[in-house]
């Protein structure tokens, strides 16, 4: 999704605008920024791929299908923004993002819903094999090796995250207050949302971008590991 860019300035290339090389920059002048594409292909291909697995292999179709492909995916969300929110808020030392007080609170609600929908789905799952009474086939999540060396690999990363090893770069920005809010090296992030009045009781703050593909890798790395754990526990197979 992130080449939609490109196209967008694609009639710029044709027409002489740009060339070539200018195009191309385009690209890594908005990787990275703002929205992460990342996320809807992420959650998207796990969509998908749930609603395939409960089809193909276990003939749910329909509603069903959609309820448990969609409140599994959701709960997937709602696990790792929890776990980034609180992150970023201690190490970062934003707290206004883990507060709840409007405008932030609506973002917590969101995951909140998210949250109450996945674990109803996942538990609806669960029983529904059990409701069934002209089945004789009942499924159960799957705990397999490879399940635990995902939910390893997302632990590992989350927490390698936390103690990030590699270079930051440390900037400064002044509060309205007068103080000084500095960037910790632990869970560094490529945009930093910053209050600049903690004192205002408004939970908002405003983007810094600091450009860092590792950083950026690293932080999709996690989601792509939080999503796969996900994904292979919820991969029902036959009790």
């Amino acid at each position: 999704m992130q080449f939609i860019i490109l196209l967008y300035n694609l009639p710029n290339l044709v027409f002489g605008k740009l060339n070539l090389q200018s195009w191309l920059q385009i690209y890594s002048e908005y990787y990275g920024k703002e929205m992460h594409y990342s996320a809807f292909v992420i959650y998207g291909l796990m969509y998908w791929a749930l609603s395939r697995h409960f089809d193909k292999k276990w003939g749910i179709t329909g509603s069903k299908n959609i309820t448990y492909a969609a409140s599994i995916t959701l709960l997937s969300i709602a696990v790792f923004e929890y776990y980034w929110i609180y992150s970023f808020s201690f190490f970062q030392r934003q707290t206004w993002v883990s507060t709840w007080r409007w405008p932030q609170l609506r973002i917590l609600m969101q995951n909140l819903v998210f949250l109450v929908v996945g674990v109803m789905g996942a538990l609806y799952l669960w029983l529904d094999s059990y409701s069934e009474k002209t089945s004789k086939r009942h499924y159960k999540f799957n705990c397999s090796r490879t399940t635990l060396l995902l939910i390893c690999l997302a632990v590992g990363t989350g927490i390698a995250w936390w103690f990030y090893p590699f270079p930051v770069e440390k900037f400064n920005v002044t509060l309205e207050t007068g103080q000084v809010w500095t960037n910790n090296r632990m869970f560094p992030q490529t945009l930093y949302t910053v209050d600049l009045d903690p004192t205002d009781n408004v939970n908002a703050g405003v983007w810094y971008w600091k450009e860092n593909n590792l950083v950026h890798a690293w932080n999709t790395l996690v989601k792509v590991f939080f999503t796969l754990a996900f994904f292979n526990v919820s991969r029902i197979r036959e009790v």
